[in-house]
C-alpha cells in the first residue's frame, strides 16, 4: 500500500533518477520492478540492459556429458530478453569463462546465442573473451556482427581467429573501441587495413595478454591509422624493447589513457614526451629482489616524466611471498611531481614505508582513491596524517609485515573514516566499512560507519546470467 502510494506520488522521471542508482544492484531492480507498472519499465531497462554468459570453471574434475547446461542457460536472463518487450533493451553481450565442450550442450548453446544476437538491434558493446571455447563460436557468431549497425565496442579473444575468420572480422566498421586478446598472426597482418577504414571513429585500441607476434615493425605499421585515438593497451612481447614502445606511444598526439604489460629491460631507455598522459595502468609479475623493484619504479619515472598524471594503478598479477620490497622512491617521485593532479593511487600490491605515506598525505592533498599496502604502525599513525586529504574518498590498505590478516574493530573504523573529512569508504585486510547519514528513531540525522559485505549482488554466473562488471571497487 505505502509502496503504491509513493509510486503515485513521484514523477516518472524522478523515478528514473532514483532506479538509475539501482543499475548494479539487480535483486533490488527485481524488487522494484514489482511495485508498479511505472517501475516495472524503468526496472526493465536496468535489468535487461546488459546480459553475460559466464560460467566459472568446476572445480570438480568429474566430465559432466549432460545436457542440462544447455537448457541452465535459458533459464536464466537470456529466455527473458529475447522477448519482443525486452528486445529493444539489450545493449551490452558478453559471452566468456569455460563454455561447455559436450557437442549437444555447444550445438544448443550456440543457437540460443545467434538467435539472441539477431534479436537484439540495439547491441552496442559485445565482449567474446571465453577461457576455454570450441573453434565454432567465432565461426559461427562473427559474420552476424556486421548486421548490427549500432555496433560501437568490441573485445574479441583473437587467439583462435585463422585466416578463414579473419577477414570476416575486419568487416566490421564505425566501431569506437577495439579490444584484441591475445591477436593471431592471421589477424595482424590484415589490422592495418581494417584501422584504415576505423580510423575516424575509433578512439579506444587495445591489444592485450600475449602479444608474441606483435614485433616493431608491425606495432609501427598501426601508427598512421591511430592519430585520433586517446586510449589504447599493449600486452606482452618480448620482441618490443622499451625504446620501440616509447615511440610508438610518442606517435599517438592524443594519448590520454594507457595500459602496459611492463617486463624487465636491461638497455638504457630514452623518456616519452606523453604530454597528455593522465591515466596509467601498469600489469608486471611479482618482483622478488631490490634490483627488479628499482628497475620498475625508474621504468614508471620515465613513462610519467613529462605527463600530467591523475590516476597510476599497479597491477600485480601474482601472490608474492618473499620478504616486502619498499616503493619509496616511486612515491617520492610522485609527491614531488605530480602532487597537484594525481587523484587515484591503486598499489594495492605494493608497500609503502611509514615516512613515504606521511610525505604522500603531505603532498599530494588532491587524492581521492588510495590503496596501498602498509605496516601496523603506519595504519595506527594514518587518521593523524590524513586531515590533509580534504578530497579522499576510499582507502583500501593492506596490512604487510604482520602474522596473519589485521582484523579492524568498529571503533577504529570509525576513528579512520573520520579521520578526512570527505572519506566514506574504508577497506583493511578484506574487512569493508562505509559511512553514511541516517535519520534516527528521534528524527535527528547523524553519520554512522557500519561494516558491509564487499562482495557485490548479482545473479548466478553459469546460467545465462546478468553480472556486474568486475571493476577495481577500492
Amino acid at each position: 500500500m505505502a509502496a503504491g502510494l509513493v509510486s503515485c506520488r513521484l514523477s516518472y522521471d524522478i523515478l528514473v533518477l532514483v532506479l538509475e542508482w539501482l543499475q548494479d544492484d539487480y535483486e533490488s531492480l527485481f524488487s522494484c520492478s514489482l511495485v508498479s507498472h511505472a517501475c516495472r519499465e524503468i526496472s526493465a531497462t536496468y535489468l535487461y540492459k546488459k546480459v553475460v554468459y559466464s560460467p566459472p570453471s568446476k572445480p570438480s574434475p568429474v566430465l559432466d556429458l549432460s545436457p542440462k547446461q544447455a537448457l541452465d542457460f535459458m533459464k536464466g536472463i537470456f529466455a527473458p530478453a529475447c522477448t519482443p518487450h525486452h528486445v529493444q533493451l539489450v545493449q551490452y553481450l558478453e559471452v566468456s569463462g569455460f563454455l561447455p565442450g559436450h557437442p549437444k550442450i555447444r550445438n544448443r548453446m550456440m543457437e540460443y546465442i545467434e538467435t539472441a544476437i539477431k534479436s537484439w538491434p540495439n547491441l552496442q558493446t559485445i565482449v567474446l573473451d571465453p577461457t576455454s571455447y570450441h573453434p565454432s563460436l567465432f565461426t559461427e557468431i562473427l559474420p552476424l556482427l556486421p548486421q548490427l549497425q549500432f555496433l560501437r565496442s568490441l573485445h574479441v579473444n583473437a587467439y583462435g581467429i585463422d585466416q578463414a575468420l579473419a577477414p570476416k572480422l575486419t568487416e566490421l566498421r564505425n566501431l569506437n573501441s577495439l579490444t584484441l586478446h591475445s591477436p593471431s598472426r592471421a589477424l595482424l597482418d590484415l589490422l592495418p587495413r581494417w584501422l584504415g577504414k576505423l580510423q575516424d571513429t575509433l578512439r579506444e585500441f587495445k591489444l592485450t595478454h600475449g602479444c608474441g607476434s606483435v614485433t616493431p615493425g608491425v606495432l609501427y605499421s598501426f601508427l598512421p591509422y591511430l592519430q585520433k585515438i586517446d586510449s589504447s593497451a599493449l600486452g606482452l612481447s618480448y620482441s618490443l624493447t622499451n625504446n620501440d614502445v616509447f615511440a610508438f606511444w610518442e606517435g599517438l598526439p592524443h594519448l590520454q589513457t594507457l595500459e602496459y604489460r611492463y617486463y624487465l629491460q636491461l638497455q638504457p631507455m630514452i623518456s616519452p614526451r606523453l604530454l597528455h598522459l593522465r591515466h596509467l595502468t601498469v600489469h608486471h609479475w611479482g618482483l622478488l629482489i631490490t634490483s627488479e623493484m628499482t628497475s620498475f619504479c625508474k621504468w614508471i619515472r620515465h613513462v610519467i616524466a613529462k605527463a600530467p598524471l591523475e590516476s597510476l594503478r599497479l597491477v600485480c598479477e601474482i601472490e608474492v611471498t618473499s620478504p616486502t620490497l619498499s616503493f619509496d622512491p616511486l612515491i617520492e617521485h610522485l609527491s614531488l611531481k605530480h602532487a597537484t593532479r594525481l587523484r587515484i593511487l591503486d598499489m594495492r600490491r605494493s608497500y609503502l614505508g611509514i615516512k613515504a605515506l606521511r610525505m604522500l598525505c603531505r603532498s599530494c592533498t588532491v587524492l581521492e582513491q588510495l590503496a596501498v599496502g602498509i605496516s601496523g604502525d603506519a595504519l595506527d599513525e594514518f587518521p593523524l596524517l590524513a586531515g590533509s586529504l580534504v578530497h579522499l574518498q576510499t582507502v583500501w590498505f593492506r596490512i604487510r609485515n604482520c602474522k596473519g590478516p589485521v582484523v579492524i574493530s568498529q571503533s577504529s573504523a570509525e576513528i579512520l573514516m573520520r579521520s578526512a573529512p570527505c572519506l566514506r569508504r574504508v577497506t583493511v585486510d578484506g574487512t569493508r566499512f562505509e559511512g553514511l547519514w541516517k535519520t534516527g528513531p528521534d528524527g535527528d540525522v547523524r553519520f554512522v560507519v557500519e561494516r558491509v559485505q564487499t562482495a557485490g549482488k548479482r545473479f548466478p554466473a553459469g546460467r545465462g546470467s546478468i553480472e556486474e562488471t568486475d571493476l577495481i571497487s577500492l
